[in-house]
C-alpha cells in the first residue's frame, strides 16, 4: 500500500518498505503522489528499473498501471504497480500481528468491541483522536493507540488542485435541536435532529439512551443556572454506575453514536460536536433539546 511519499530502501527506520538484497542503497528510489498521478525517482547507486528500462539517479518517470518495476536490477524481485488511484490515509501498524487501517470516516482502536481510543475525522477533513487522555488534533507521524497495539497516522492527502468538491458548498450550522421521544417505561428511545429546518431522524436505537441520560443532565444544569461551559458534565463513573454499565460498554455506545450521525447527515454539513469529552467525563453538548414521555431519572 503505497503512502503519498513512499521510500523503498535498505535504511530500516526511514524506508517504508525495507529491501534486504545486497545492490540496494539505503535510500533507493521514491514513489511520489503528485498532480498527474504516481512518479518514481531513484537516488540509488545501482540504478532502478521500470519495465526493464533504468531509471537514473536524479530523473524521474510517471507510472502506469502494471508498471514491473526492479530495485536494483539483476536478480531483484519485481514489482507490480496494481493500482494508479490517489493514496488514502491510513494507520500503519507498527505493533506486529496487526492489520493496517484505511481511514474513511471513524475507527475504534484496538477493536470495535473494545474502543479505547477512538478517531474520526471532523467536517472540515481534520483526523481527531480522542482516548482516556483527552482530544487531540493529529498530524502526520503520530502514533495511537494503547499500550499493546499501535499504529502511526499517515495522512495522504491529493494537493489541493486535485480536490473536487462533490457535494457543493459546505453549510456551517451553529446550532441543532435533538428531539427524544422516551417510551413510558424508558425501554425505547428515539432521536431525531433538526438542522436548519431540516428533520433527521436517527430512529431507535439502545445507545439513545445514553445519550438521553446525557440530554437530561444538560437539562437540569441549564435550569440551575450553571454556566455555558459547565454544564452537562458527568464522570464515566458515575455514568456507569447510573447505566449499570463498564467505561469500554460506555466507550462502545459513544462510537456507535458517532458513527451512526456520520453515516446520518449530508457530507456538506458542518455541525457543531453533540458529545464532548474531557478527561473522565463527558456531556450532551446540544443546547437545545427536547424530550417527551419517559420517567426522568436524575443524573450524578
Amino acid at each position: 500500500m503505497l503512502l503519498g511519499e513512499h521510500l523503498f530502501g535498505r535504511q530500516v527506520g526511514e524506508s517504508n518498505t525495507v529491501l534486504s538484497n545486497p545492490n540496494i542503497s539505503r535510500k533507493h528510489a521514491w514513489i511520489v503522489w503528485g498532480l498527474e498521478g504516481w512518479f518514481l525517482q531513484d537516488s540509488s547507486t545501482n540504478g532502478t528499473f521500470v519495465n526493464e528500462a533504468r531509471v537514473y539517479p536524479g530523473t524521474k518517470v510517471k507510472l502506469k498501471s502494471n508498471d514491473l518495476i526492479r530495485f536494483g536490477g539483476g536478480d531483484s524481485d519485481g514489482w507490480v504497480l496494481m493500482d494508479v488511484q490517489p493514496p488514502q490515509t491510513m494507520l500503519i501498524a507498527i505493533t506486529d500481528g496487526l492489520p493496517d487501517i484505511v481511514l474513511e470516516d471513524i475507527v475504534a482502536l484496538p477493536s470495535e468491541v473494545n474502543p479505547e481510543v477512538t478517531i474520526y475525522v471532523t467536517p472540515d477533513g481534520k483526523w481527531v483522536c480522542e482516548s482516556q487522555s483527552g482530544v487531540s488534533y493529529l498530524k502526520n507521524g503520530d502514533r495511537v493507540g494503547i499500550k499493546d497495539a499501535v499504529w502511526r497516522f499517515v495522512e495522504s492527502t491529493p494537493e489541493v488542485e486535485t480536490l473536487t468538491v462533490a457535494d457543493g458548498p459546505r453549510i456551517l450550522v451553529s446550532s441543532i435541536q435533538t428531539i427524544f421521544h422516551v417510551s413510558q417505561n424508558e425501554e425505547h428511545v428515539s432521536l431525531k435532529l433538526v438542522v436548519n429546518d431540516q428533520e433527521i431522524d436517527l430512529k431507535q436505537r439502545t445507545h439513545h439512551y445514553l445519550m438521553l441520560i446525557l440530554a437530561r443532565k444538560r437539562m437540569e444544569d441549564q435550569d440551575e443556572g450553571f454556566q455555558v461551559e459547565e454544564q452537562g458534565w458527568i464522570g464515566k463513573s458515575d455514568l456507569g454506575r447510573l447505566l449499570g454499565l463498564n467505561e469500554t460498554h460506555i466507550n462502545i455506545q459513544i462510537y456507535r453514536f458517532r458513527k451512526q450521525m456520520i453515516k446520518a447527515l449530508p457530507s456538506n454539513i458542518d455541525l457543531p460536536k453533540i458529545i464532548e469529552t474531557r478527561r473522565g467525563e463527558m456531556r450532551f453538548a446540544a443546547e437545545f433539546i427536547k424530550i417527551s414521555g419517559g420517567h426522568p431519572v436524575m443524573a450524578p
